[in-house]
Order: structure tokens, then sequence, then C-alpha cells
């Protein structure tokens, strides 16, 4: 009985991770500071790469809801909303920023396949 409970109660646990859908925003201006809104809701938070060009921001949702995201970059803030729910999370279109879902991969990604060793197919 009690490794049945356990587990029901681990893959009860581990659901609210896999809910949510996270996402990168890439800038086409450096950023300076990211803001969000309501803490609750996501996380945001700017990411510094090894050329230190400072233009990736990462959101990870929390829980369901509406914020406001407010990116300051080099060019002036720029306000982005963000909705949370369930199965995805989406985010306003707006110039100058692309976003990625990290939890997907991109869909125009070619991917060779290794190449077939000759002298292996000899001995089988």
């Amino acid at each position: 009985m009690k490794k049945i409970l356990s587990t029901i109660l681990l893959l009860c646990t581990s659901l609210p991770a896999m809910a949510f859908e996270d996402l990168m925003i890439v800038s086409d201006e450096p950023v300076r500071k990211v803001f969000i809104q309501d803490s609750s809701i996501a996380d945001v938070r700017p990411v510094f790469t090894i050329s230190n060009e400072k233009k990736i921001i990462l959101v990870t949702p929390l829980k369901s809801g509406k914020t406001v995201i407010v990116v300051d970059t080099t060019a002036g803030a720029k306000s982005l909303e963000l909705k949370v729910s369930r199965r995805n999370t989406t985010i306003n279109q707006q110039d100058g920023f692309t976003y990625f879902s990290m939890d997907m991969p991109p869909e125009a990604i070619d991917i060779p396949l290794p190449p077939v060793n000759e002298d292996f197919k000899e001995r089988k």
C-alpha cells in the first residue's frame, strides 16, 4: 500500500512542473533591465552570453494569469503583455523582439544521419 501511495504522490507532484511552457525572448537591442508587474505569475531574467551582448530574456511561468513585462533596452522601454495558461504561454508581438518556445525544438532543423561504415556491414 505504501508503494502505491508513494507512486501516486510522485506523479501528482510532478504534474504542475510539466504544465507550463517556457519562453526565450531575443531583443534586437541590448537589454539593460527587465521588470515584471506580477512576479507570482512568471519569473523573468536576462541572460548574459559569452560575448556579453545581453539580448536574451528567459521567461519561466509559475502559475496561470496575465501580467506585463517591461523591457528596458538601449532604444527605450517597451512593454510586453504576457498571458500564461495551462497549455501555452503567449506574448503580444512587438517590433524588435523574437520569441522562441524552449519546450519545443525549432521546426527548421536538419539533422543529418550518421555515416554508414561499410566495413561494419560486411562483418555482420
